[in-house]
């Protein structure tokens, strides 16, 4: 949240008098770039569709885990050209080793398990032998994605002909890595089948198996035959054929509906003996473009149904484990709910059922399937609403993934917001009224909460568009943040400009259009302007397609009669709609116009907008937090005895808060601290908010210590700019630390590139000049230009970096001035050998290029002397035994060595450092090797000493709080301690803060 208050009240002229309130500054962070949206309109070919028929017989082995059966489907080319090959889309293959597209976007999006799965967890398909109309067909394998082949026809198919296509095969199904596989006994078979990829108007769709990123297929009927042991229970697509099996599930369901609480479920998770008999499942559906099923012999089995508008009834199904038995009670009634309302809203619900499994599953919180779907208790009314946007709207989603999870984010959230206005996803904060006053967002809507994960990601330049990028390319954070929720609020933020009643009717009239077919983001553009008659490629070419800063202001108020007419002025540089509403003196909304689409990227845009006066305490920009706004104070003109704007209400919120219109927050929290000089010390950090970043971004830290009766701490201030390409961020801070005597003055600037933070090396460059005055040790002033890049995924990673330091010293006492050029870099790698076993390497190097004749400046090879009080030493003045600086902490800076050897260096000094996981045991090992040169000041010759260390290491918490107990090396007389105490007294830790900076660990994992 931004605590910058007005800095005075602006009185106004009673009357006919016409209030000029302050103008918002233009943002200093310009309209942004981002990859180039799709075209709207690529395609001029007419369209058409083509159509699979599919027969499948399928056998589940469930002591092998594979599945063995045979397929059958007819496929109708519809287009308009002679096909000579099909794309077979194989998924099961993605789980057959590391090389595979779905392996390594696992890697990319921080995931190991399936890098070091074992060979019997893995999957594949296998068996396959087509045929097409009887006669052999080649298949040819994609060289780079073993679960895409082309089938090759042994005669074109011409437009308008059918082929009919065979193949046996079997699938070894994995273990619980993505959608499709197994937990014990428990089955998820989801893209199991061999299945064409979509032929369309914009041409072929092969498509590797991946984790983020959906599905694309071609519409027909199935007719399944799944042969499995009979104490099985099934949930799958279609209609089930055997009148035997409908009543076992009737009497499941009778007696699960006389169990009403968890407690009468039970715990029992353990899987009964499968039974020696088997039997034979059949089900058919039409109008549908995938087909998968759930088995598990431990289903409970509840039921209902509801009655849609035209009088048919659909059955509602949920079937679920004792796990979470009264969240899955009430389960079955947002199944209810969602097909009530989504038929209500979009569509009629074509089918005669729709399914709610529970299971193992390890693609987020739920998937869906025509007509089935493997969820959480709560993702129901998500899950089965994707029978609408992607069941029966069959976008591309791959491509474009807005088009089923945006859009069905939106409907979600509107159903599961009719009773509840603080519905989305931080409606539990609301669980807690203390919580939610404590966060300051009592009262919200939860319009205001879900812009939240927008915020933060755009406040901090990773914002990616809702339009342009492929699931893929999406950052693993963003995939959730930008393709479910951003869209999600801008549909709803399209449905208050257009009216609740417009958007209705447009949104069921692309439904009636496009059902059962394939729409494009063009024609769902299109059935909107032709459905309200308004043209809307602002908000479908633009709004979605680019990364914008959207900001508006009231620019004056004026009272004629008992009219309030307000001008709003944007300076966004593209065309949106502004909602302004008047609230009265409790904040209770009254009346909201819109402005037209406005906007121009150099000038500002204004409309004026009348509203009655009547019972008007206010006027505010966006007052039910509809807008993808980031900046929000500023957005509420009061009117008083004249009209004027008034300073809003400070307040002092814990941790964190949420941005509002009516009030402006001070974050806070306690903090403590000590160090052997300053002992025990007591304060307060407060900021602003860390959530979303804001163009100035402060902290203010006084820490008092008791021991000395003075006040120590940190203070800094950072202006953020985010640059519209090239670099991401660029951050001008300004940093100020008191403690042990010692005051430093930094000032700097921070530049984060390339523009896109996504799947590639992030590199920052900093410039500071930091100025530290030691009442002990007199001035000192350090000039550094600094360069990081890291990179990597969760198998491996690496960064470098090259720091020049140039120093002047202007010691305390009769010591005369000293100065010094320094250049050093460091290189690390890091490799996991296992899950949670790693190998880590770091080369350094470093050379002082020009020294005084004093020569008062080294570099450690135990760690870093720390010229630039970068470290929080527990005793940088050592005055304790066990805690000393250097001796005893280390910095793990300069050479790194992780015991200490007390050898420093005036010219060079390079070490190779190497720490290793140890299997099984929880400690790591660790070797150092060194090499320093040093001038001899008798003779001005210089020379070469070389040491080693090798010892244990226990991470308590890696990387942040480490012991490092060395065996043997330098240190040590004869390389090896000659006494117990020998050993413990050269005990060496890390205490890092900085790595434990929760701020810097959210940027960094956001931008991943």
């Amino acid at each position: 949240m931004n605590t910058r208050t007005l800095l005075g009240l602006l009185a106004l002229l009673p009357g006919l008098a016409l209030a000029q309130p302050t103008k918002k500054a233009k943002s200093a962070r310009p309209a942004k770039t981002s990859r180039p949206a799709r075209p709207p309109r690529p395609s001029s070919a007419p369209y058409f569709q083509q159509e699979v028929n599919y027969s499948i017989d399928v056998t589940l082995d469930d002591k092998a885990h594979e599945l063995t059966g045979r397929e059958e489907l007819t496929y109708v080319n519809n287009s308009p050209a002679a096909l000579s090959f099909i794309w077979f889309h194989l998924w099961p293959n993605a789980y057959k080793d590391n090389t595979t597209a779905f392996a390594k976007q696992q890697l990319r999006n921080g995931d190991r398990k399936f890098q070091f799965a074992k060979a019997a967890d893995r999957g594949f398909i296998d068996g396959l032998d087509f045929k097409v109309n009887g006669q052999a067909a080649k298949l040819e394998f994609d060289p780079l994605n073993p679960d895409i082949a082309k089938l090759v026809l042994p005669q074109k198919l011409a437009p308008g002909a059918t082929a009919t296509i065979s193949t046996p095969f079997r699938v070894k199904l994995p273990a619980s890595f993505s959608r499709l596989g197994h937990v014990g006994q428990s089955y998820q078979i989801t893209q199991w089948y061999p299945k064409p990829a979509v032929y369309d108007r914009r041409g072929w769709h092969p498509m590797p198996y991946l984790n983020q990123g959906e599905f694309y297929s071609e519409f027909g009927s199935f007719d399944v035959s799944i042969t499995l042991p009979t104490n099985y229970t099934v949930g799958a697509t279609g209609e089930l054929q055997n009148p035997d099996e409908r009543a076992r599930m009737d009497g499941l369901a009778a007696a699960a509906a006389l169990k009403t609480t968890a407690k009468d479920f039970g715990n029992d998770l353990a899987f009964p003996a499968s039974d020696a008999t088997t039997k034979t499942l059949r089900y058919k559906q039409d109008r549908i473009h995938d087909f998968a099923w759930f088995a598990d012999k431990r289903y409970n089995v509840l039921k209902s149904g509801v009655t849609l508008p035209s009088g048919r009834t659909v059955t509602s199904w949920v079937l679920f484990t004792n796990t979470d038995a009264e969240k899955w009670i009430k389960g079955l009634q947002d199944v209810n709910d969602a097909l009530t309302y989504y038929s209500q809203w979009v569509g009629e619900y074509p089918y005669s059922s729709a399914t709610a499994v529970d299971g193992a599953l390890s693609a987020g919180s739920g998937m869906e399937y025509p007509m089935v779907t493997v969820t959480q208790p709560a993702a129901i009314i998500h899950e089965v609403g994707h029978n609408w946007f992607y069941g029966i709207l069959g976008s591309n989603e791959r491509d474009f993934p807005w088009m089923d999870e945006g859009l069905n984010s939106y409907l979600q959230l509107r159903v599961e917001g009719r009773d509840n206005p603080q519905a989305g996803m931080l409606q539990d904060i609301y669980k807690s009224p203390a919580a939610a006053k404590a966060l300051g967002v009592e009262n919200l809507p939860g319009n205001a909460l879900n812009q939240v994960p927008y915020q933060v990601m755009a406040s901090r330049g990773l914002d990616q568009p809702v339009q342009g990028p492929t699931s893929a390319e999406y950052g693993q954070v963003n995939y959730g943040v930008i393709v479910y929720f951003k869209t999600a609020a801008l549909f709803k933020y399209l449905a208050g400009y257009l009216g609740q009643e417009k958007f209705d009717d447009a949104m069921r009239a692309y439904y009636t259009k496009w059902q059962f077919k394939h729409p494009y983001p063009e024609d769902i553009e299109t059935t909107f302007e032709e459905s309200t008659g308004q043209k809307l490629d602002w908000f479908f070419q633009d709004m979605l397609t680019n990364t914008r800063e959207y900001n508006a202001d009231i620019f004056a108020i004026q009272q004629i009669g008992d009219q309030v007419k307000v001008l709003v002025r944007t300076d966004s540089p593209v065309l949106w709609a502004v909602p302004v509403s008047t609230v009265d003196a409790q904040g209770k909304v009254l009346q909201t116009l819109w402005s037209l689409p406005m906007g121009n990227p150099e000038d500002d845009a204004e409309s004026q907008l009348n509203f009655r006066l009547e019972n008007v305490a206010a006027v505010v920009v966006d007052a039910e937090y509809l807008t993808p706004q980031l900046n929000r104070r500023d957005d509420r003109l009061a009117l008083g005895g004249g009209n004027f704007r008034r300073w809003e209400p400070v307040r002092l919120q814990p941790v964190a808060s949420v941005e509002r219109w009516d009030r402006s927050a001070i974050s806070w929290l306690p903090v403590i601290g000590a160090n052997t000089f300053d002992k025990f010390m007591l304060g307060a950090a407060f900021y602003n908010s860390p959530l979303t970043t804001k163009k100035v971004q402060y902290l203010a830290m006084p820490m008092y210590s008791f021991n000395r009766n003075e006040l120590n701490g940190i203070a800094s201030f950072k202006l953020n700019v985010l640059p519209t390409r090239y670099t991401r961020q660029v951050v001008t801070g300004l940093l100020l630390q008191r403690f042990e005597r010692y005051l430093k003055v930094e000032p700097s600037v921070t530049v984060v590139f390339p523009h896109s933070a996504y799947d590639q090396p992030q590199h920052e460059a900093k410039f500071a000049l930091t100025s530290v005055d030691d009442q002990d040790e007199g001035l000192t002033n350090v000039l550094t230009a600094e360069y990081g890049v890291r990179g990597g995924n969760a198998l491996h990673n690496w960064t470098a970096h090259v720091e020049a330091n140039n120093f002047d010293k202007q010691p305390s006492g009769e010591l005369k001035n000293s100065s010094a050029l320094l250049l050093r870099a460091h290189a690390t790698y890091e490799r996991f050998y296992a899950p949670k076993k790693r190998v880590n390497v770091r080369l350094f190097g470093g050379r002082f290029l020009t020294q005084s004749s004093n020569n008062l400046f080294v570099l450690g090879l135990s760690g870093s002397p720390d010229y630039r009080r970068q470290t929080a030493f527990l005793d940088r003045q050592q005055i304790s035994r066990s805690l000393t600086a250097q001796v005893h902490q280390t910095d793990n800076r300069d050479g790194a060595f992780k015991a200490f050897v007390p050898a420093f260096s005036t010219e060079w000094l390079s070490t190779l450092n190497l720490q290793a996981d140890l299997p099984i045991t929880g400690l790591a090992v660790f070797a150092d090797f060194g090499a320093t040169a040093e001038r001899q000041p008798a003779n001005g010759t210089s020379s070469q000493r070389l040491f080693y260390d090798a010892g244990v290491v226990v991470p308590v918490i890696r990387n942040f709080f480490e012991l490092y107990l060395p065996v043997a090396g330098s240190q040590y007389n004869n390389g090896f301690p000659d006494s117990r105490k020998d050993f413990t007294d050269r005990i060496r830790f890390v205490f890092n803060l900085n790595q434990a900076n929760p701020f810097r660990l959210l940027d960094k994992k956001l931008a991943e």
